[in-house]
């Protein structure tokens, strides 16, 4: 299958007048979902670290670092939204492709936007193709395959979709896209090596998607001669990083199907394979159905692609050492959820994982894989949640967590997650005045007017 060709080929020659409505008011959506999430990350002791190092290296440059002031390069100011997007673990997720598409997307596009003034329906159109290339490139490499081969859909993916993102703004033709992808297969990186320790890379990965993609396209730009077939090749991605993939997932209804309408949105800040479960015990505690104080044992059963990164080894999952460790951890979301019936941004620090009574909750926790449920995923991703009473047994399933579109967050929902992000950080005027441009996104003249209001000012 000649993929890449057909890839680029959609994207060069995809166009603002020929999207559906519905597609340019997700558009939106994500976007604003987005953008409030490295005002609150930038707090975080490695974004500090990150936005020391990469300013000492002399990256100084036009393009935005949400929430700072400094500007810097394109690729540098890529790296760090891309890097403090992620770092929360409260992106997007596409369900079938298991990956955050707009972490890596979405800052590639800031930054090369305001590089060359994009307007709105520009900004959408890449939006659209970056989103389509990612997720499509995620379902076609088989999720659990290459999470089972230790890669990070998130980054390998990504790459070619930021790229694809990044190549509409600056107006690439075919052959300079083509040579960009194929600079990608050099670039394509991400390890899951960091839930062994708890370490910060995942956190990095995104954003070394979004400054390898703008590097690629400007090397295409001059002319650099990238490999043929990237993505379907001998040793291309979907040959060399996984098995058993799906070649025509990758270009099924090109055109036709957007990714961006199957994208969730997460309202809790940890891995989407726990939101199910969350949702569950949540609504359980506000029904009554359930009273901390009786509790016995918790079980819960989720997919092999999930079981690996959030319940197993399930001794570490119930001791998490340290945040990175707690968003990764079934039972320490389940335990913080029954016990103040919310999860927030605010409940991971370390409080919260030296808390007595959460740590007692977490001990009650299991979780094991049911291969049952594999039989649905990735088109669901089921969960079922046992919990046992001093008196009684209660058994729960969800297919879909909040966020998806069949349970989905309103533009409504996604402003008030936005404020509780901003507010540390921007004023109410500056809140009001990026919702305000976000709702009129494919209106905006210049996207350089909406980064300046996610400037602090405070």
């Amino acid at each position: 299958m000649q993929i890449t060709d057909k890839l680029v080929n959609y994207a060069t020659n995809l166009n603002f007048k020929s999207l559906p409505r519905e597609v340019i008011e997700r558009c939106k959506i994500l976007f604003l979902d987005f953008i409030g999430i490295p005002i609150k990350a930038s707090e975080e002791k490695s974004s500090r670290i990150l936005f020391r190092t990469i300013s000492e290296v002399g990256a100084k440059g036009p393009c935005t670092v949400i929430p700072h002031r400094d500007k810097f390069q394109p690729q540098y100011a890529g790296l760090i939204n891309g890097a403090y997007g992620h770092s929360l673990d409260f992106d997007d997720t596409h369900r079938e492709a298991s990956i955050h598409p707009g972490a890596a997307v979405i800052p590639a596009i800031l930054a090369v936007g305001e590089e060359n003034e994009a307007e709105g329906e520009k900004i959408i159109e890449a939006m659209v193709a970056g989103y389509d290339v990612t997720c499509k490139l995620g379902m076609a490499i088989n999720p659990a395959e290459h999470y089972s081969h230790g890669f990070h859909g998130t980054a390998t993916c990504g790459i070619f979709g930021a790229t694809v993102a990044a190549g509409i703004i600056e107006g690439v033709n075919y052959d300079e896209l083509s040579n960009a992808l194929g600079i990608d297969i050099s670039l394509a990186a991400g390890s899951m090596q960091f839930l062994e320790s708890g370490s910060w890379n995942k956190r990095l990965h995104p954003g070394f998607a979004a400054h390898n993609a703008i590097l690629s396209i400007k090397l295409a730009r001059n002319g650099f001669l990238g490999a043929k077939a990237p993505i379907e090749g001998t040793y291309g991605l979907l040959n060399s990083y996984t098995h058993n993939p799906d070649l025509e997932k990758a270009v099924i209804e090109l055109g036709e199907r957007y990714e961006i309408m199957f994208t969730g949105i997460k309202p809790y800040p940890c891995c989407r394979y726990i939101h199910p479960a969350v949702d569950l015990v949540i609504q359980a505690v506000k029904d009554g159905k359930i009273s901390k104080e009786e509790i016995e044992k918790i079980d819960v059963e989720i997919t092999r692609a999930g079981y690996y990164i959030v319940g197993h080894p399930l001794q570490r999952k119930q001791n998490p050492q340290n945040v990175v460790d707690a968003q990764f951890s079934l039972p320490f979301a389940v335990a913080v959820a029954i016990l103040k019936g919310r999860l927030t941004v605010d409940e991971y620090n370390d409080n919260t994982l030296n808390d007595i009574g959460v740590k007692k909750m977490m001990k009650k926790v299991s979780v094991r894989h049911n291969e049952e449920l594999d039989k649905e995923y990735p088109q669901k991703w089921p969960v079922v949640v046992t919990i046992k009473t001093n008196h009684d047994k209660l058994i729960m399933r969800k297919d879909y967590p909040k966020g998806e579109p069949e349970d989905p967050m309103s533009f409504k929902e996604v402003a008030d997650k936005f404020r509780s992000l901003a507010h540390n950080k921007l004023s109410e005027t500056q809140v009001n005045e990026v919702l305000d441009m976000v709702e009129r996104l494919d209106k905006l003249g210049d996207i350089r007017e909406l980064t300046e209001s996610l400037i602090e000012r405070k």
